[in-house]
C-alpha cells in the first residue's frame, strides 16, 4: 500500500509551513539591518533555504513518521523500459509549451496583461549576476534537488493517496492542478498543469517514481539554461 491522501496533505501542510518560517526569518533578518542583502542574494537565500526546508520537513513528518521506505515511495530500479523517456520527456515538455502559448494567446485575445508571465524566469535571472560557483549551485538546486522533492511530495504522495480515492483519471487530474496550483503563478498554470498531467502518466506508465523525476529534472534544467542563456 502507498502513501495515503491524509499522510500527503500532512506532508504538504508542514512543507508550506517550514518554507513560510524560513521565509519569514529571512525578511526579518532583511528589515532588521542585521545583513545588507542584495536582491540577488535575497533571491539565492530563498532557494537554497525554501529547499532545504521542504527535504526537512518531508523526512520529518512525511518519511519518518510513517516509516516509509523508498519502495513505498515509489522508487524502483530502473528497467528497460525507462528508456521510453527518451522520446516521453521531450514530448511532453513541447507539448507543455504549445498549450502555453495558446494559453496566453487565449489571455491576450480576451485583453488580459499577459506580459508578466515571465516573471519568474526574471525572478531566475537575477541569479545570473552571482559568482559562478552560486550560479552552478543554484543550478543544481532547481534541476536535481526541487524536482526530486517535489516528485516525492506530488507523485509519490499525493499521486497514491488519490489513487486510492478516485479513478486513476482524476487522480491524475487533481494532481496535476494541485501540482500547478502549488507554484503560485497563475499565468504559468497551463504550462505546469500539462506538465503535471505528463508527470503522473509517466510515473504510472513506468510504475516507478524516478520517472517523473528525470522528466522534472530535464524540464527545470532546460528552463534554467534559456534563462541564464537570455540574460
Amino acid at each position: 500500500m502507498g502513501v495515503t491522501f491524509k499522510q500527503a496533505a500532512w506532508a504538504l501542510m508542514f512543507v508550506a509551513m517550514y518554507i513560510a518560517v524560513l521565509a519569514g526569518g529571512v525578511l526579518a533578518v532583511g528589515l532588521s539591518g542585521l545583513v545588507d542583502f542584495t536582491p540577488e542574494s535575497v533571491i539565492f537565500l530563498l532557494l537554497c533555504g525554501a529547499t532545504a526546508a521542504a527535504m526537512l520537513a518531508l523526512y520529518i513528518h512525511l518519511i519518518r513518521r510513517n516509516g516509509l521506505v523508498l519502495g513505498r515511495l515509489g522508487f524502483r530500479r530502473f528497467r528497460p523500459r525507462m528508456l521510453h523517456l527518451l522520446w516521453q520527456i521531450p514530448s511532453a515538455i513541447i507539448i507543455s509549451a504549445c498549450l502555453q502559448g495558446l494559453f496566453l494567446a487565449a489571455l491576450t485575445y480576451l485583453g488580459i496583461d499577459s506580459t508578466s508571465a515571465g516573471s519568474s524566469n526574471d525572478t531566475l535571472a537575477k541569479i545570473a549576476d552571482l559568482p559562478a560557483p552560486f550560479v552552478v549551485l543554484g543550478f543544481l538546486i532547481v534541476a536535481v534537488l526541487t524536482p526530486l522533492w517535489e516528485e516525492v511530495l506530488f507523485r509519490g504522495a499525493f499521486l497514491s493517496g488519490l489513487s486510492q480515492r478516485c479513478s486513476p483519471f482524476v487522480a491524475v487530474v487533481l494532481s496535476a492542478a494541485l501540482f500547478a496550483a502549488c507554484h503560485l503563478l497563475p499565468l504559468t498554470f497551463a504550462y505546469l498543469f500539462a506538465l503535471g498531467i505528463a508527470l503522473a502518466l509517466v510515473r504510472r506508465f513506468h510504475e516507478n517514481l524516478w520517472a517523473p523525476v528525470l522528466l522534472h529534472a530535464a524540464n527545470n534544467a532546460l528552463v534554467v539554461l534559456l534563462v541564464l542563456a537570455a540574460s
